[in-house]
């Protein structure tokens, strides 16, 4: 099956990352979306859809509208890969936009296959979109086993009381819960923790900033994250909604430990229960006990050592997308 896969290929966010990660894994006769003016972009469609068997497209673009119409035309088969929702985490994040819902939702009208990138976002999107829960299925994003061999050239001592989380001030991120834990350890125990957070400015970012012991920082490159995840002695994920969550598979290819709530797809994969997981994100004495439980009780290698190599990898995540199509 020869395949034409739309999405963005360039950026460093989460779903140009996956689709990176994807491509590698795919045949030389596989096509791609290149051209950024609009008009061109539909010749583009057109032409490379006429000349493939099946098209993917991955990430929200009002493209993909036109895109799923010529494909439904020219009878070729298609599907959508979700990555995110830009109605729950609109709603969340306070950040509500008309437009883009109203795009995600004519996205999803039109696409006949709706791949999400984990089980626990696909049954989210479920509840969401119950008129277009017979077409939605899940494909877990694949893990890039390489991270392993590039975090081992980075030779860092890591710091026993540093914390690491990425999100910024997206409400949906539930940092200022972390922060509120820490703040109890720090007061109540005796402690001296400190905590980076990673991510662009949102409506937490001035109450984030607000803690002393917090170091915030906008933007890092993908090459510094690896340093950041070696220093930090537990990395942590309090989202109250995550489709999938790179960060965390990150920081456990960097060799650090993390604690993650129920709501972060990854956990698709890893299976996490107990102390390893957060139940409730607005809990600040459960967040507050297994922060102190998991920065004293490594569980790196036995997370890892739990998976799968060959059916966690990119490549598998590529065949059951292909699987999928045919």
């Amino acid at each position: 099956m020869r395949l034409f896969f739309v999405g963005d290929f360039s950026g460093n966010n989460g779903p140009a990352s996956v689709n990176k990660s994807l491509k590698n894994e795919m045949p030389n006769d596989t096509l791609y979306s290149a051209e950024k003016n609009k008009f061109i972009r539909v010749l583009e469609l057109v032409f490379k859809i006429s000349k493939t068997d099946a098209v993917l497209f991955s990430g929200l673009s009002k493209i993909n509208i036109i895109g799923f119409k010529i494909a439904k035309l020219l009878r070729k088969k298609s599907a959508y890969l979700m990555h995110g929702s830009q109605h729950i985490e609109g709603e969340i994040n306070q950040n509500y936009n008309v437009k883009s819902v109203d795009v995600e939702y004519r996205v999803l009208e039109c696409a006949p296959i709706i791949i999400c990138v984990s089980e626990i976002f696909m049954n989210r999107i479920k509840e969401h979109y119950p008129e277009f829960k017979d077409k939605i299925t899940y494909v877990n994003n694949g893990i890039d086993w390489n991270l392993i061999n590039i975090s081992e050239k980075v030779q860092l001592e890591r710091q026993p009381n540093l914390l690491l989380s990425v999100g910024g001030g997206a409400p949906r991120k539930g940092i200022v819960m972390i922060c509120e834990a820490i703040k109890d350890l720090n007061e109540n125990k005796n402690l001296d923790l400190k905590l980076i957070v990673i991510g662009a400015n949102g409506k937490d970012t001035n109450k984030i900033k607000s803690y002393p012991f917090v170091t915030y920082i906008e933007k890092v490159s993908q090459q510094d994250m690896v340093s950041f995840y070696k220093m930090a002695q537990l990395y942590i994920q309090n989202s109250v909604f995550e489709t999938f969550g790179l960060a965390p598979i990150e920081a456990l290819m960097c060799g650090g430990n993390i604690l993650i709530s129920q709501n972060v797809g990854v956990n698709s994969l890893l299976k996490l229960e107990g102390n390893e997981l957060i139940y409730n994100v607005e809990n600040i004495e459960e967040i507050s006990k297994k922060i102190l439980f998991n920065m004293s009780n490594s569980n790196n290698n036995k997370i890892i050592n739990s998976l799968n190599k060959e059916s966690t990898s990119v490549k598998a995540s590529y065949q059951e997308i292909l699987q999928i199509l045919k």
